[in-house]
């Protein structure tokens, strides 16, 4: 029976093409793509030695038996191979071999190597099963005239096994299809359909070698529809992305024991905006090629911002110390780039995983921290000595404050404040509370100082200032008893020329007597912007708004604020009342801090009053105010609003 081999001819050509396409592209590092590669070179071996089988039966003359019995048994081994490696690509594809535990890993080898095993020792069998005149018996044999032909156990070695692998295939593709997109999915599932609608064809037409050819065309198909090389490749520097970098987590979920360098280079915003960002780019661009070319064994990736990753196998402390020392080097020296020389000053994070990173997201955090904060400002830094919890933790905090004043999580609540002299609560003070995403209280303690820092402070004060003056509007102030609501000012709040404006227009678009309002400010907020401040200060006092002087004593107490600015009222941190009461030298103090407050003409209010003896012994002293959880914790408008109208 003449065989047709043209079909094979084509596979060739076409498998030449996809490798050379596979080594022209660059492709992570990763067990997915090993996979892939040897799916190539095992699908190139298949229709190599396919079509040398062919050459040699119809021109037995000229080789010897023995040497076509070895040419067919490379041939099926490869051919039955394809369906294994094409199973173990699947599975790879849906990241089970990263996810598996042992036992599980031990499972899926016994489940894919087995049926394998079996099956090409029926083929390697079959020369044996020939020389002993048994010839059914074996996949398949030559007759007198070396004529290829089947055996016995062919369907079952071959094609049953095939769909085994498939249906192996298609079940992890379906069962694990939550790790992948639908549409590759999708075409994973129709790849392989493809592939074995060839081993259909064939079967049905034996004399025409096809299925390699339609095996050779899906992984083409393949290889242009669904890998995506480009998408994670770096288009300025070449370099691997930050989403390959997070999609080479083998190493990570395996635990094996790898060294990255985060390397950070200073000024990027000021270099791109100075020279240009084409300029830039291709001075990037020299950076990546040096960087390549000195560290040939390193996986390098670029994370943009100037932030590159390099990744070595297991590398002792010398190691390290020598390529920190050769980065140093490389970096002590200018940059040129076409007119342009210029000195790039970077930093370095030494990150061991896994002890300090578990996945790839952990080193692109310790990285992200060398480079934003503050106190990490040494050329080079090793990660064990970051502490990555407490960053994530501010990052959630910073995303919950912005995601909060979008979805409504902010609340103003109300602390009241005793009149000692009236003897009843006459007001309180509005204090901001938020909630994360699953309605957990995030301290004020711990949001406000990130918010004065990212500036989502100033936003804050706006709401709870707007906040007070609508709820102050809806109600009836004289029968609820309210004589007076205050509101902290931050330092960035205290910062802006516009503050005054903005707060007496609000106050007025409301339409509420100025004088129900008293700002507070702090100490720090009064240092960092004298004149801006006072400027505010005279301008609202003028309008009827009246200022007090928060947490009197809890820093460096400047007389010189409490005498020069028109504060109405003084305010006592809460811990020099508790100080008073268990110390004599801070009772003496608080006495004489009460008596100078009244006698220049200032109210005083104690804070942080938590018992009966407290009151009366602070009411003694002369205090004005009084506020604390004796009186009540804060509490939502509603509950505030309800306690003031039994009063």
């Amino acid at each position: 029976m003449h065989q047709i081999i043209h079909y094979d001819i084509a596979a060739l050509f076409v498998n030449s093409i996809i490798i050379l396409l596979f080594f022209r592209r660059n492709n992570i590092p990763a067990l997915q793509n090993r996979i892939f590669f040897a799916l190539l070179i095992d699908c190139f071996f298949t229709v190599l030695f396919e079509t040398l089988s062919v050459l040699f039966i119809e021109n037995p003359e000229l080789v010897p038996r023995a040497i076509i019995w070895i040419v067919n048994c490379l041939y099926f081994t490869f051919l039955y191979l394809f369906s294994l490696i094409a199973c173990s690509y699947s599975i790879s594809v849906v990241d089970y071999f990263d996810n598996a535990r042992r036992r599980q890993l031990i499972s899926i080898k016994y489940i894919l190597f087995i049926p394998i095993v079996i099956s090409v020792i029926f083929v390697w069998m079959s020369p044996l099963y020939d020389f002993t005149n048994q010839k059914l018996l074996g996949v398949f044999y030559l007759d007198e005239n070396n004529i290829y032909q089947r055996g016995s156990i062919f369907f079952l070695n071959g094609y049953v096994m095939s769909v085994y692998y498939a249906v192996l295939s298609i079940g992890f593709l379906i069962k694990y299809k939550k790790n992948l997109r639908t549409s590759s999915a999708n075409r994973m599932i129709a790849f392989f359909a493809l592939c074995y609608s060839g081993a259909v064809i064939q079967f049905l037409l034996p004399n025409v070698l096809i299925q390699c050819f339609v095996i050779s065309l899906a992984i083409l198909l393949f290889e242009i529809t669904i890998r995506h090389p480009e998408d994670i490749i770096d288009v300025n520097t070449g370099l691997f992305n930050q989403l390959a970098f997070v999609s080479s987590n083998s190493k990570f979920k395996r635990h094996q024991r790898c060294s990255c360098i985060g390397l950070v280079l200073d000024d990027v915003s000021f270099i791109s905006n100075t020279f240009g960002i084409n300029q830039f780019n291709k001075l990037l661009k020299i950076v990546s090629d040096t960087l390549v070319k000195e560290f040939p064994s390193a996986s390098i990736y670029y994370l943009g911002q100037g932030q590159f990753i390099f990744v070595f196998k297991k590398t002792t402390k010398w190691d390290i110390q020598k390529l920190i020392g050769k980065l140093q080097n490389i970096f002590s020296k200018p940059w040129k780039s076409d007119s342009i020389t210029i000195k790039l000053y970077m930093k370095l994070c030494i990150i061991q995983c896994p002890d300090d990173a578990a996945s790839p997201e952990d080193v692109i955090d310790l990285i992200s921290i060398t480079t934003d904060s503050e106190r990490y400002g040494t050329a080079v830094v090793y990660a064990s000595e970051i502490n990555i919890e407490h960053k994530r933790r501010t990052s959630y905090i910073e995303y919950s404050l912005r995601s909060g004043l979008f979805e409504n999580r902010f609340e103003v609540y109300y602390q009241p404040i005793y009149s000692t002299k009236k003897k009843k609560l006459i007001g309180a003070e509005a204090l901001i509370r938020l909630r994360d995403e699953e309605g957990q209280f995030i301290s004020p303690e711990v949001f406000i100082p990130i918010a004065e820092k990212t500036g989502t402070i100033l936003r804050i004060g706006e709401f709870v200032f707007e906040s007070v003056c609508k709820t102050l509007s809806e109600i009836d102030l004289e029968s609820c008893g309210i004589e007076k609501i205050d509101v902290n000012l931050s330092v960035a709040q205290c910062m802006q020329e516009i503050l005054a404006d903005q707060l007496l227009t609000i106050i007025s678009m409301y339409k509420l007597p100025k004088s129900i309002i008293n700002m507070e400010i702090t100490e720090t907020a009064m240092a960092h912007t004298p004149e801006v401040l006072l400027r505010n200060i005279e301008k609202l006092v003028e309008a009827g708004i009246e200022f007090s002087l928060d947490d009197y004593g809890s820093g460096y107490s400047n007389m010189n604020y409490m005498l020069t600015l028109p504060f109405s009222m003084i305010k006592i941190d809460k811990g020099i009342v508790w100080s008073a009461f268990s110390d004599k030298r801070a009772c003496l103090a608080l006495k004489s801090t009460i008596k100078m407050i009244s006698e220049l003409g200032m109210a005083v209010l104690a804070e942080g009053v938590e018992t009966k003896e407290q009151s009366d012994w602070l009411t003694e002293l002369g205090c004005d105010y009084l506020q604390g959880f004796y009186f009540a914790k804060p509490m939502p408008k509603k509950d505030f609003i309800e306690l003031m109208k039994k009063e």
